[in-house]
């Protein structure tokens, strides 16, 4: 049966629609009149709030009380579950910079999970984010680097391998050692590398877009910026960024990572179709904690959370943070960000970033029917995943 929603604000990618219909199934049909919807129709009333695509979060590690790497069977519906809840459609599930037996154990088991495929009721993953282990010491953030890692060739087949060929991005410092062969392996593999956690000056970061890196990894955080190196003054990856067109660049969207005036710089520099936004959340998102592991649960990072974000006992960096991609939309429009551009931020551009946009991101016939309800203050009432109701 198809289901039509009415009554509602209609986002689609370059505007938005008021007084009509979204019609679909699993699929997206189309979007129409209210005097189009036949009487075997099932209608839905948006009353008076905003339909929009589901969002696609292309770096998240947690949620719900879980992390990604946790060996726990429960931990990843959890998480998908909780993301789903507050308008997450689908993901990219995030690694971090931990033991190697750690990561091969997590990597083996995303991989499965992913196999297993699309469940009802829970967000769908579209595959793996390595976020390292190949980072700088100098900019690791909170991320756990106790021993600098090199890229090598044996290692890199086999995290892929493991994740049965499911790595979809893959973050590293351009300026170690040997990211020739993961410039190369990437490419080869049709997996985005992202800079990040890296201490690269802006001609490193120049160099390797041309070799295959096309993302900035949580731009302002953990990225360089102008800088003196020896008695010479270099620019970072953030002039970089700026400077190249193809580079497409992500925020993290929680209101306490980046501020207004960034924001919207970034925005009016790079462009809604390659500025994103993303949670970076770990696995306290979704709860009311104050205390918090980063990473697996046995072997993570202790971290505490007030003011609404993560943070180092110390509180010398964030770690993380505790949002869920309905905060990212509400702080962008918060900021001045126009209500369409914010949407496509937080839905196509991501898809098309990591290869989904064909079917995810946008309210366009033939897509995946994934839709959120969102009432005029923009907070989550009902949430569709390939058109079926998240309970």
């Amino acid at each position: 049966m198809k289901t039509a929603i009415k009554g509602g604000r209609i986002v689609l990618p370059d505007r938005f629609v008021d007084g009509a219909a979204l019609l679909f199934d699993e699929k997206i049909t189309d979007v129409i009149s209210d005097d189009e919807i036949t009487s075997d129709t099932r209608v839905i009333d948006a009353e008076n709030g905003v339909v929009v695509p589901g969002f696609v979060d292309i770096h998240v590690h947690g949620g719900g009380g879980y992390d990604f790497l946790d060996e726990a069977p429960e931990a990843t519906p959890s998480i998908l579950k909780t993301h789903l809840s507050h308008g997450t459609t689908s993901l990219l599930a995030t690694t971090l910079t931990c033991p190697d037996e750690i990561l091969y154990r997590g990597v083996g088991k995303l991989g499965r999970e992913i196999e297993r495929g699309f469940a009802p009721g829970e967000c769908e993953i579209l595959g793996l984010h390595l976020e390292g282990p190949y980072f700088s010491s100098a900019a690791k953030g909170a991320q756990a680097i106790r021993k600098q890692k090199i890229p090598t060739l044996d290692e890199l087949e086999k995290l892929y391998t493991l994740a049965k060929g499911h790595i979809v991005r893959f973050d590293g410092a351009p300026e170690l050692p040997e990211m020739d062969l993961f410039a190369r392996w990437t490419k080869e593999k049709g997996i985005l590398a992202s800079i990040g956690h890296s201490g690269a000056n802006a001609e490193t970061a120049l160099e390797y877009y041309k070799k295959g890196f096309s993302h900035i990894t949580h731009m302002y955080c953990s990225t360089t910026t102008e800088h003196k190196e020896g008695q010479v003054v270099h620019g970072g990856i953030i002039e970089a960024a700026y400077l190249e067109d193809g580079f497409r660049v992500e925020l993290i969207g929680d209101g306490k990572h980046i501020p207004r005036e960034t924001m919207l710089l970034v925005f009016k520099i790079k462009g809604v179709d390659s500025t994103m936004l993303v949670t970076d959340a770990m696995r306290a998102a979704g709860t009311d904690v104050t205390e918090s592991i980063l990473g697996e649960k046995e072997t993570g990072t202790r971290v505490i959370v007030e003011d609404g974000v993560a943070k180092l006992p110390d509180r010398s960096s964030f770690a993380g943070s505790v949002a869920t991609m309905d905060v990212c939309l509400r702080t962008a429009v918060r900021y001045g960000i126009p209500l369409v551009d914010a949407v496509k931020s937080c839905t196509l551009t991501p898809a098309r970033t990591v290869g989904f946009g064909g079917r995810k991101g946008s309210l366009e016939k033939g897509k995946d029917a994934d839709i959120v309800i969102l009432d005029r203050e923009l907070n989550v009432r009902r949430v569709f995943a390939r058109g079926k109701e998240a309970n």
